[in-house]
């Protein structure tokens, strides 16, 4: 393989206007829409490790009352 050379990705991915409105819409949608799914991920994680600790301090005695 050559160095310098480019594959057809990379000259599809070049050819893709940066100025655009429509480009730069879509893309701000994919980002919105990529963050939205990382914080409810995030979210429904830390709901199961609260309930997780709520059931662990509900079964727990405290000593020295």
């Amino acid at each position: 393989r050559q160095e310098g050379a480019c594959t057809k990705l990379d000259e599809d991915i070049l050819d893709i206007p940066l100025d655009d409105p429509d480009a730069n819409a879509a893309a701000a949608k994919i980002q919105a829409s990529f963050r939205g799914h990382m914080t409810r991920k995030k979210i429904k994680g830390g709901e199961i490790d609260r309930k997780t600790k709520d059931a662990e301090c509900a079964n727990s005695t405290r000593g020295g009352d």
